[in-house]
């Protein structure tokens, strides 16, 4: 599990700051993105396949960054 809250996360050159999220990594044999829910239509919950480590990433954005202020489009 990883939590990426800080306003000054560094995701790479083109996703600084994306939202503030947590993350899940699973084992590709013990995950599967539809029995999360995972990149179904309105749900809140991203999951993408990491083959090279072989597991899945579940990334689930949430509404404060670190320091109590709400996630605003404005602050992307």
């Amino acid at each position: 599990m990883c939590y990426m809250l800080s306003r000054q996360q560094y995701l790479g050159d083109a996703g600084r700051n994306w939202h503030p999220h947590v993350m899940f990594f699973v084992a590709q044999a013990a995950a599967k993105d539809s029995d999360r829910g995972a990149n179904l239509d309105a749900s809140p919950i991203l999951a993408s396949d990491d083959a090279q480590d072989r597991m899945i990433v579940f990334v689930i954005p949430v509404r404060s960054w670190s320091d109590g202020t709400p996630d605003t489009p404005a602050a992307h």
